[in-house]
């Protein structure tokens, strides 16, 4: 009994595997969005900005966020710091966007900022555990 149960734990305690996919498969999907607003534009982003007395320019932050930040993550490049930087800017999402819903919960009964603060989270662990031995650059 005792040695199926080691089998299992060695095959499945893999520490840099799991900071791989954890690294590779949140910063892929923030990378998406990115995308999406180099493809779309980021006009409400800046009239938000705006709108909060803040100036335009700084929506511009958004393509190093959204896109630069999730590259260098991905490839284990300065692990650390852009993932911080990604937390600082799932932050400022949530301060710039989504403040109003922050105690509200979404019509499927879901924390109505679920989705950037599961971003927050990942890049918040990220942050901490660091890249692992399967990067370019492993801290």
């Amino acid at each position: 009994m005792s040695t199926t149960i080691e089998k299992i734990n060695q095959s499945v305690n893999k520490p840099d595997l799991a900071k791989f996919i954890l690294r590779v498969s949140f910063a892929f999907m923030f990378l998406l969005h990115g995308i999406h607003k180099v493809t779309g534009g980021i006009d409400f982003i800046t009239d938000r900005f705006i709108e909060l007395g803040l100036p335009a320019f700084f929506a511009n932050a958004v393509y190093v966020c959204e896109i630069v930040v999730p590259i260098f993550i991905m490839f284990g490049v300065f692990t650390r710091i852009n993932a911080f930087i990604g937390v600082i800017s799932c932050i400022i999402i949530i301060l710039v966007r989504y403040i109003p819903l922050i105690f509200a919960l979404a019509p499927t009964g879901a924390w109505a900022i679920e989705g950037v603060t599961t971003y927050l989270f990942a890049f918040w662990s990220i942050m901490h555990l660091g890249s692992g031995k399967y990067a370019l650059k492993a801290d």
